[in-house]
């Protein structure tokens, strides 16, 4: 093996566990009805319920909660679209980056204490997100590695 294939290897492989975590989340919130505007609706009122940051709790029920109806299913679409692209290494760094505004999004959620998530996960998700989306773990056992070969580098460096 290539000594700079050993990197891409390993940034492919948290890759791939990136894409893996966030379908089963995806498998897990479609079964519990979250993608629903009822389901997403209470699930950002249980989170925003005593939220210690009051620009974020006014986000979460301004917004997010008030919009459940198009939230829910942008919701769905995006958690399943940036876990299909993280496992497949298509458009890396740009599902890369969803990703870590996805999970960062999570983490201010989870500020709240009362729903007894350990927030640091997040932050762990975070970190994995960020060094998937610099590391282009998408030109190691992905299809960014075969645009790549047809193409020159991309203008946007989305792979």
């Amino acid at each position: 093996m290539h000594e700079n294939t050993v990197p891409r290897t390993y940034l492919s492989a948290l890759r791939i566990l990136l894409g893996i975590i966030l379908l089963v989340t995806w498998k897990e919130n479609l079964d519990k009805g979250l993608y629903t505007p009822d389901g997403f609706r209470g699930f950002i009122e249980s989170l925003a319920g005593g939220h210690p940051v009051e620009f974020y709790r006014s986000f979460l029920l301004g917004v997010m909660a008030s919009g459940a109806g198009f939230f829910a299913p942008f919701q769905m679409i995006a958690e399943l679209g940036m876990g299909l692209a993280l496992l497949t290494g298509t458009l890396t760094r740009l599902a890369g980056l969803g990703a870590t505004f996805f999970f960062f999004n999570l983490f201010m959620a989870y500020l709240n204490p009362n729903p007894g998530e350990w927030i640091w996960t997040y932050v762990m998700l975070i970190a994995l997100a960020v060094v998937v989306t610099l590391g282009r773990a998408g030109r190691s056992w992905g299809v960014d590695a075969l645009l790549l070969k047809r193409s020159s580098e991309p203008r946007i460096p989305v792979y």
